[in-house]
């Protein structure tokens, strides 16, 4: 059974796998009165003590079983472990009655997602995975303008994604090492299945459910034993007959000027009487509002909403812990839910291995 969430004090918050990510992801307990960080866990021993010296009234475990078996009261677990272990570390998680915060993508399989919800099942816990780009302010609104009419029937969605050579984090190769080794084992490459979720997420929060995915993913090497998985183009069709387009561009010796990825990410709903646009995400390269309106010719341009990225981390994070309180709204993202975007991203996959059309399982 999943622990009771107290009432009279903080939840208490084991962080489990401090990579890079961890820097925006740990942001939310450091200020929250309502969560507090209470052990950290990773294999990476320098990286846990130097953690260790920034957190110092946390607990240092080198592994799952140690942090699980230590007796420890917990009541969430926020894991940011390779996708390859998620279901591992997350079904030993659940199994132990704690309620989870997952990195995406979920899995690397269906199979791993039905494992991981039925452990969830079993034991009465929560399984949710992290999705920030659904609280990223421009997105939001434009969200709000699609759905109130402003530029009339949606038309089609177009998201541009250019993966830049630099000007923002310096990302540690062991920090990236699996997702290349992952591309090269079973064809998940680091751009349109890891960076690819946060896309699919997006069109799927907007349009509903996808039914069909049509994919061409292609392939650049960079260096001996490493590639990525550009240019590729995906196309869907919603159920609720809005067509999405995702392109993905390799320009690695373009500058992009970010405090987090250096990439250029756009996103664009068409209407009947116009459009509207997020120009930036989490780089800042092109210099203009970070949300636009076009309709019988004008242009409105939004200059005052929050679009730093590592806003959308905070926010993302006390969305969970709110509804863990409280409940209400639906979750962002449910187990049910990821695994619908986790299908969507697998299908797009599997159409570019066989050059032909995917139908995807609604139910």
């Amino acid at each position: 059974m999943p622990k009771p969430i107290p009432t009279d004090r903080p939840l208490r918050v084991a962080m489990v796998g401090i990579g890079k990510i961890f820097e925006l992801t740990s942001r939310t307990y450091e200020e929250s009165e309502d969560a507090e960080i209470v052990a950290l866990c990773d294999r990476d021993e320098d990286r846990l003590g130097a953690l260790g010296q920034k957190f110092p009234n946390t607990e240092l475990f080198a592994s799952i079983e140690d942090l699980l078996g230590s007796g420890l009261e917990l009541d969430m677990v926020e894991i940011g472990v390779p996708t390859p272990l998620h279901c591992d570390v997350a079904c030993q998680v659940l199994r132990a009655g704690c309620h989870v915060n997952l990195q995406k993508p979920m899995a690397t399989s269906l199979a791993e997602a039905d494992e991981m919800i039925a452990a969830a099942c079993d034991s009465g816990a929560v399984l949710r995975v992290m999705e920030p780009y659904l609280f990223f302010q421009p997105l939001e609104v434009l969200k709000e303008i699609v759905e109130s009419g402003e530029i009339g029937e949606v038309a089609g969605f177009h998201m541009k994604m250019v993966g830049t050579g630099g000007g923002g984090w310096d990302v540690p190769w062991s920090t990236m090492e699996w997702q290349f080794q992952q591309m090269e084992e079973q064809g998940l490459g680091i751009l349109v299945f890891d960076d690819g979720w946060h896309k699919f997420s997006v069109a799927r929060w907007l349009f509903g459910p996808v039914v069909e995915v049509m994919a061409w993913i292609g392939r650049t090497e960079l260096g001996p034993g490493i590639a990525v998985d550009a240019p590729s183009t995906i196309m869907w069709n919603h159920a609720s007959g809005v067509r999405g387009v995702f392109d993905l561009t390799l320009a690695p010796d373009t500058y992009m000027r970010s405090d987090y990825y250096s990439s250029d990410e756009r996103f664009e709903v068409t209407g009947t009487r116009g459009f509207v646009r997020v120009n930036h995400c989490a780089a800042f390269g092109l210099q203009q509002p970070s949300l636009e309106v076009y309709r019988d010719g004008v242009i409105r341009a939004f200059h005052n909403l929050d679009d730093d990225w590592g806003t959308c981390f905070i926010r993302q994070t006390e969305h969970y812990l709110r509804w863990l309180r409280f409940g209400g709204s639906p979750l962002l993202l449910d187990a049910e839910w990821s695994r619908e975007i986790l299908a969507f991203v697998l299908g797009a996959v599997d159409s570019s291995r066989r050059n032909v059309p995917v139908r995807l399982d609604t139910s």
